[in-house]
């Protein structure tokens, strides 16, 4: 069957973007990661492009500064992400040109698409798992804790109102992963690739959507995400209307795995599926468990760990007088100390904890005590001097947000 011109030179296009996409790079899930030696072998290539992408930032774009440097920050919509994007599409066009002066004659690429659509099945099924089992063990989005419970609603950020939200109901938040991870489930078989691009191309809406609209920096990943799922599922783009727009009968596809040289090579790369596939699954959900039961059923604490109410709070013995307390609430955590101020501000000390001491950013020193079991009570040198703070416990659990619960039957909407 001849393709049309306009069909090859656009999957020239995709082949070469996606194929680019699709390598190892910081925040992006490869099949690549998976291969013995991958990892090491790919250092040269990132290298290459942690070169390439702040020349384009400072030559061609003109930037300095935090912006042409490459750097921890959890975020994966940076400048030098757009730009690396940017170069995957000028370089697949310009590939796609080269690629057609040179193969003029070319009339279709089965062979290829198959493996390309492996390739993606693969990349796009094992993104799905990393973000599906984070949520159907609940720990991407945790219910909101500590001074997050006291913060003013219109204090939080978009993304901190997206993820308080998800948080607070667990049941979602699985109900969330479990789409997702279906729709990895159904990209490992050919039969079922069709139904799990479907899937895939939903569940990703949804998170484009929510990525866009609550600012979250994952818009260009989740985006690249969804345009591939939607690849997947244009191949049928014909059934599927004739199915469920046209009213037509559908004929059967042609399901066309890649080609093998020999039956050994065919057998080898079925082998190599199941050690994979059964390695990533296993994987996410033994790594998915422990956390969970880190975070949920064996949760690690301190002696006055919990979120305390300031009830009295004095410098160099004198209390402060015509202003308030400096401090409002205090959150004591394995991780850290976060104290909220009367101004609303949030600070936050690195801790070390000991039996009858904290020490606060390596620095400073406080003791502690507990005169009962309600009362913990703080004494040594800060920047403003020598502090005694007297804390108050707080019950969490009286937090509507924590304490509502789930109801068959409401006589009234409960909306607060």
């Amino acid at each position: 069957m001849i393709w049309s011109l306009p069909k090859r030179v656009l999957f020239r296009f995709g082949f070469v973007y996606w194929v680019l996409y699709a390598m190892p790079a910081d925040g992006r899930s490869s099949i690549l990661s998976y291969v013995p030696g991958a990892d090491w072998a790919m250092q040269p290539w990132t290298k290459l492009w942690h070169a390439i992408c702040p020349w384009i930032a400072i030559h061609i774009f003109h930037l300095t500064g935090e912006r042409t440097t490459y750097f921890l920050t959890g975020s994966g919509d940076t400048t030098l992400g757009y730009i690396e994007n940017l170069a995957f599409l000028a370089l697949a066009a310009v590939a796609a040109v080269v690629w057609s002066a040179i193969d003029w004659r070319g009339t279709e690429y089965r062979a290829l698409n198959a493996w390309l659509r492996t390739l993606l099945r693969y990349t796009l099924a094992f993104t799905l798992f990393a973000y599906g089992f984070a949520k159907v063990f609940p720990l991407q989005f945790q219910p909101p804790h500590g001074l997050k419970l006291l913060e003013p609603y219109g204090e939080f950020s978009p993304m901190g109102a997206l993820w308080s939200f998800m948080g607070a109901s667990a049941g979602y938040t699985i109900f969330a992963g479990a789409s997702e991870t279906l729709g990895g489930l159904l990209l490992l078989f050919r039969r079922t690739t069709t139904l799990g691009a479907l899937v895939s191309f939903g569940v990703m809406a949804n998170v484009v959507a929510l990525n866009f609209f609550y600012d979250v920096p994952v818009k260009l990943y989740s985006t690249n995400l969804l345009i591939m799922a939607a690849f997947l599922a244009a191949g049928d783009t014909r059934r599927l209307l004739n199915v469920f727009l046209l009213n037509r009968p559908s004929e059967a596809v042609e399901l066309e795995p890649p080609k093998f040289a020999s039956q050994r090579l065919r057998i080898a790369s079925m082998a190599a599926w199941t050690v994979v596939v059964g390695y990533v699954l296993f994987e996410h959900v033994s790594g998915g468990w422990a956390g969970y039961k880190q975070a949920y059923l064996t949760p690690v604490s301190t002696p006055i760990s919990g979120l305390y109410d300031v009830a009295a709070f004095s410098i160099d013995g004198r209390q402060p007088i015509g202003a308030p307390a400096p401090w409002s609430k205090v959150d004591f955590t394995p991780q850290g100390v976060a104290v909220r101020r009367t101004d609303g501000n949030i600070t936050r000390y690195a801790v070390n904890y000991m039996p009858d001491k904290l020490l606060l950013n390596k620095t400073y020193t406080l003791t502690w005590s507990r005169p009962d079991a309600s009362r913990v009570v703080l004494r040594g040198m800060l920047d403003a001097g020598e502090v005694s703070v007297e804390l108050r416990a707080l019950d969490a659990t009286r937090f509507l947000l924590l304490n509502r619960g789930f109801h068959w039957i409401n006589e009234r909407p409960f909306n607060r």
